[in-house]
Formats: structure tokens, C-alpha cells, sequence
């Protein structure tokens, strides 16, 4: 009888531990701008903003007649205070056809970014470089809230 509930505890505790999720998201950092965010769509087509835990970035750029994205932007993200450091290491672009060409970068995204959260709204201003000099830039985008 005391052999057997052993067994059935060493059972039960296997099960137990065995059965666990694991959620690999759990030790990676999170920060105020981790989730995504759309900008309101220009000209057809909209930007979607996506900060992950432990600082990975992607920028999507989506086309509003069909709802698909056409160019997408991977790489790392930093901030500090309120300034924001993204660096885009790779670019995906989708074909006509479907298919995808992925083609590694390297430059950064929001120079001299500095960021603001005021209502599900986050206000990004950076600087640009036009052919006649740099210019003070400023992308508001809202918080896109997931539904369960």
C-alpha cells in the first residue's frame, strides 16, 4: 500500500510539472512601449509599429486597400528617458507574387528620436534628411489594444 501511493505521487508530480507552460516571454524585459501601433493611414498606405519584449522592433507598412503588408523592417530598439534608439538590421519586401526577398541592413530609424505617451497615443519626433537639410519630423501613431 505505501509503495503505491509513492508511485501515485511521483506520478501526480511528473503530470504536474511535466504539464506546466512554459511562457519563454516571462524573463524578457518589458518597457512603456512594448505592444504595437498604427499610424493613421497616408496616401493607401498605414505604419504599424511593433515593440516586443527584450527589444526586438518591426515596422510594418500596410496597404489600406487590401489590408496585406508590402514592406516590413526588422531590428533592435533601446530606450532611455524619453529617447528612443531603433536600429534596422534587416528588410523584408513582399512580391506580386507573394513571395518574400529578405535583404540585410543596417542604418537607423528614428534619428535623434525622442517619444511621448499621452492617451493610447504615442508622438514620436525625430529628424529627417531631405535633399535641402534636416527636418524636425513628428509621427503620432495609437496604441492598438489586443481583444481577448
Amino acid at each position: 500500500m505505501k509503495t503505491l501511493s509513492t508511485y501515485g505521487i511521483v506520478i501526480f508530480l511528473s503530470l504536474f510539472i511535466f504539464s506546466c507552460k512554459k511562457n519563454k516571454d516571462v524573463d524578457l524585459p518589458k518597457d512603456v512601449l512594448t505592444g504595437a501601433w498604427q499610424e493613421a493611414p497616408l496616401y493607401g498606405t498605414s505604419r504599424i509599429l511593433i515593440f516586443e519584449p527584450g527589444g526586438k522592433f518591426t515596422l510594418k507598412f500596410i496597404n489600406k486597400a487590401t489590408g496585406d503588408w508590402s514592406l516590413m523592417l526588422n531590428g533592435k530598439y533601446t530606450i532611455t528617458n524619453d529617447n528612443l534608439a531603433v536600429n534596422v538590421t534587416e528588410e523584408v519586401a513582399k512580391q506580386v507574387s507573394g513571395a518574400t526577398v529578405t535583404t540585410p541592413i543596417n542604418y537607423s530609424f528614428f534619428d535623434k528620436g525622442k517619444f511621448d505617451i499621452k492617451n493610447f497615443v504615442l508622438t514620436i519626433n525625430y529628424k529627417t534628411y531631405p535633399a535641402d537639410g534636416p527636418v524636425d519630423t513628428e509621427a503620432k501613431f495609437n496604441k492598438i489594444i489586443p481583444i481577448d
